[in-house]
């Protein structure tokens, strides 16, 4: 339904005009060019909660604008945007955390001598982010696509001296390179079959949807980190906090399960391609969780659980139900990146150490960020009445009460158990255990770095119920299901708890000789899991680089080039020098054979003249 573009306006063009209104002005005409950008991105927050409130009061209508750009062959392109549930509701949550991030930047890297650089580029990020989330068709989202994909490169490896930067940098490039394969040839499939690159009318026979549902999920896999393109999104630490809280908890990273929502119709329409999201969501979801049980980076720590939640996700939707994983989305986004402040705020005061075995009793020292790393890491684990309870029991209860392969469900639940895990590890290493910290550390709080983190603390309490108020999923979800189904989630969670409490009691209660020590056996178990992991992500990078350079190079350019001219050239050679021996009995041959085809050559054409003519007469 295409009503009167204000709306549109209002939606996507004046806080798109809000964000680049500050990078147009020249910074030496601002007075103070960061506060005025992180004041944009504010006023950009509470302008998008007009079409939200306006969409909710006329019962989530969605309402579409476009306008032709140009067509290739019977394929329209076109500039549509559209406001759905989609679209309305990330949009708000995008630029809270934005503006959350951006007055968090101001204090945190206020001796980087780019920082107005630093923001232009978060800037442009929002942009692109705001270009896939409302686009309505599949070119359109490309475009925002590989904006947030060349912007997340260049802000990974932001501190380009490093070479930690800048293999991290290049190893996302090169996985999300290969996973743009797949939609790109999901968009070549469309065209070349004249179907409509439309979201809303993509009508495709299920005997024909496997192509480009298998497309899309390669892409979806490789952007959103799922297993076997996994290990990009830890190395991606190298960059800035800042760019972690951003890029990859809350947005680029969920832009492949968005691209899947959006797609969802396409995707059900191929059940190989439906069962292939569920094993892999699940399978990625247990891997990364298991993943961050042995890390001891703070960061790669959120990182690994960022990757077990996507995987989450993407079970989410081979469970065909696309609405809880946008659910997910919209909650996991502010106790993500409010993880990552926290985070960020930590390795700030103890002089950029990120080890959580050299931190510990934090809670006095930082309160705030303390009990903020505290509330967030409950709502990760889905403690009852955070925002992450909601999608994640949702979630839960959906696998336990729909027909599919019991597989799914126990490596989800295996996930879960671990997630919580991992969370009382965080906490008690962190916050809770004896200090560890240098005895020069510099630890201080400021109400520039803490009002961000409460400001997402509140959304991770109260997002969640405030979102599944509003978003009611058009299919009804099962309304009655045994007491021990409904208390799966719950029960998983107490699980958690209990066994993390039981290892820390018991490691408090060892001799202060062997605190420091640890079982050989379980030494051996981690070094052998490093091993296989490291094993993994090596194989992975080694394929990757033959498939984009070596292999590029032997097939399109040295073996189609002057391999193939060398070749043609020594078998013109082998055939003529044979003939050329200066012996008269091939010459004679030669002119025998030649003779003898110019006669039967005559012939033929003399006898097809006559027969041409009697057929012409008898007509």
């Amino acid at each position: 339904m295409t009503q009167p573009s204000a709306l549109i306006i209002m939606l996507f063009l004046l806080p798109l005009a809000i964000l680049t209104l500050p990078m147009l002005i020249p910074s030496s005409k601002l007075t103070s060019p960061l506060s005025t950008k992180v004041l944009m991105a504010k006023l950009a927050f509470l302008t998008s909660l007009i079409p939200l409130t306006y969409l909710i009061y006329n019962d989530l209508t969605i309402t579409t604008y476009e306008t032709r750009w140009s067509e290739i062959s019977t394929t329209t392109i076109r500039i549509s945007f559209t406001l759905d549930i989609y679209s309305t509701f990330f949009l708000p949550i995008l630029l809270f955390v934005v503006w959350s991030i951006m007055e968090f930047t101001v204090q945190y890297m206020e001796s980087d001598m780019k920082i107005n650089t630093f923001f232009n580029q978060l800037t442009t990020f929002t942009l692109m982010m705001m270009i896939l989330v409302t686009a309505e068709n599949l070119f359109q989202f490309f475009i925002g696509w590989e904006g947030v994909g060349i912007m997340s490169f260049m802000l990974i490896n932001w501190w380009s001296f490093r070479s930690n930067s800048n293999k991290a940098a290049m190893q996302a490039v090169i996985y999300n390179r290969l996973a743009d394969i797949g939609l790109v040839i999901t968009l070549a499939w469309m065209v070349i079959n004249n179907l409509s690159l439309s979201i809303k009318s993509m009508q495709i026979t299920p005997d024909m949807a496997l192509i480009p549902a298998l497309g899309l999920l390669l892409a979806a896999a490789g952007k959103s980190a799922q297993f076997g393109f996994h290990p990009w999104l830890p190395a991606a630490m190298e960059g800035p906090t800042p760019v972690s809280a951003l890029l990859h908890s809350s947005t680029m990273v969920v832009a492949g399960v968005f691209l899947l929502i959006r797609t969802s119709d396409l995707l059900y329409s191929s059940e190989t391609a439906t069962t292939a999201c569920l094993l892999l969501g699940a399978f990625t979801s247990m891997l990364a969780a298991s993943c961050a049980l042995t890390q001891n980076d703070l960061k790669k720590i959120i990182a690994y659980s960022t990757t077990s939640q996507l995987g989450l996700m993407m079970t989410s939707i081979g469970l065909k139900q696309p609405e809880l994983a946008f659910m997910h989305i919209s909650t996991h986004a502010f106790f993500k990146a409010m993880l990552f402040l926290c985070a960020g705020t930590i390795i700030h005061s103890l002089d950029n150490e990120q080890d959580i075995r050299k931190m510990g009793g934090l809670k006095k020292a930082l309160p705030t960020t303390s009990s903020c790393l505290i509330i967030g890491s409950l709502a990760l684990s889905g403690m009852p009445f955070m925002a992450g309870f909601y999608s994640k029991d949702a979630i839960i209860e959906s696998i336990n009460t729909s027909n599919v392969n019991s597989l799914s469900l126990a490596m989800t639940l295996v996930a879960t158990t671990f997630t919580t895990l991992y969370s009382l590890r965080m906490i008690y290493y962190v916050a809770l255990s004896t200090p560890r910290i240098l005895p020069l550390s510099a630890i201080s709080e400021t109400h520039q770095t803490t009002n961000p983190i409460l400001r997402l603390a509140i959304g991770s309490i109260a997002a969640g119920l405030m979102i599944s108020t509003t978003i009611l999923p058009p299919n009804i979800p099962q309304l009655t299901m045994p007491t021990s189904t409904k208390l799966a989630a719950l029960s998983i969670l107490v699980l958690g708890l209990l066994v993390g409490s039981i290892l820390i009691t018991v490691a408090d209660q060892l001799p202060s000789s062997t605190k420091g020590t640890q079982n050989p056996l379980i030494s051996k178990i981690i070094h052998s899991y490093f091993i296989l992991h490291h094993t993994l992500s090596s194989m992975v990078l080694q394929i990757s680089q033959k498939l984009s350079t070596h292999l590029m190079d032997q097939t399109h350019y040295e073996a189609l080039g002057p391999k193939t001219m060398t070749y043609l050239q020594m078998l013109m050679a082998k055939l003529l020098t044979s003939l050329h021996k200066a012996r008269i009995n091939p010459y004679l041959k030669i002119i025998i054979l030649s003779i003898m085809l110019i006669t039967l050559f005559y012939f033929t054409s003399m006898n097809a003249g006559p027969l041409d003519a009697a057929h012409e007469l008898e007509s």
